[in-house]
């Protein structure tokens, strides 16, 4: 079961993840990058905190 407030952390991935997008289209790559690091963390959290009781 997923714990309330775990979604959260999937709408900062999803968040992140369009900024980085958004960055590669705009040929800022030092910035897409660093977005895109931000996302994985926030995914990695996403799953942390999904499967906690």
């Amino acid at each position: 079961m997923m714990r309330k407030t775990a979604w959260i952390w999937f709408v900062g991935f999803a968040a992140w993840l369009a900024d980085a997008l958004l960055s590669l289209r705009l040929r800022n790559l030092p910035h897409a990058r660093l977005a895109l690091m931000v996302a994985i963390v926030f995914f990695t959290a996403g799953l942390f905190y999904r499967r906690q009781t």
